[in-house]
């Protein structure tokens, strides 16, 4: 794992009269990493950018090339190359929308002469929870009424419907 490790030691003599301690930080790095800094969750029909932060552990600067490629997701820019400083950090962006509601899996690379590092991402996409409800009201005597229905704009066809229902009153929405 590449992290920090803290490291805890307490030693005890075989008389058991003397007592120590001690601790210290280890940190397991690459020279190249990849580190994705996507967001927690999508929602259905978002256009975004995708970062992802390149961080050069050496002490000359690199020229990196990464990638990104993904799943329920449409890239504009798959792959870039960049030149990350000496002991620095670069964020890269990919132009990226969602395709459906579900889940999206996102892997990135990197590689630069003999270093590599890659990274996943996974979060949901949500279903846009917006709903509209109209109510048209009249009194038929005679014949009958004819009650024009507006299919709207700027809707999704995959998500939501139509949905009518008739009533003799105004009440038929009350319940117990």
């Amino acid at each position: 794992n590449l992290t920090r490790y803290r490291v805890m030691v307490v030693a005890v003599d075989e008389g058991g009269s003397q007592f120590g301690m001690g601790e210290s930080n280890l940190t397991a790095r690459l020279p190249l990493m990849v580190r994705p800094s996507a967001p927690r969750f999508l929602n259905f029909g978002d256009k975004f950018e995708l970062p992802v932060v390149l961080q050069n552990q050496t002490d000359e600067s690199m020229v990196v090339d990464v990638v990104a490629r993904a799943t329920n997701l449409e890239l504009g820019n798959a792959g870039q190359r960049v030149t990350v400083p000496a002991n620095d950090r670069v964020e890269v962006r990919f132009a990226a929308s969602t395709v459906m509601a579900g889940d999206v899996q996102i892997q990135f690379a990197a590689t630069s002469g003999d270093f590599s590092d890659a990274a996943t991402a996974d979060l949901p996409v949500y279903t846009p929870a917006t709903s509209e409800a109209f109510a048209t009201y009249g009194v038929i005597d005679d014949g009958a009424i004819a009650q024009p229905v507006q299919y709207p704009s700027g809707v999704f066809p995959q998500f939501g419907g139509l949905e009518i229902s008739t009533s003799s009153t105004a009440l038929q929405a009350l319940t117990d």
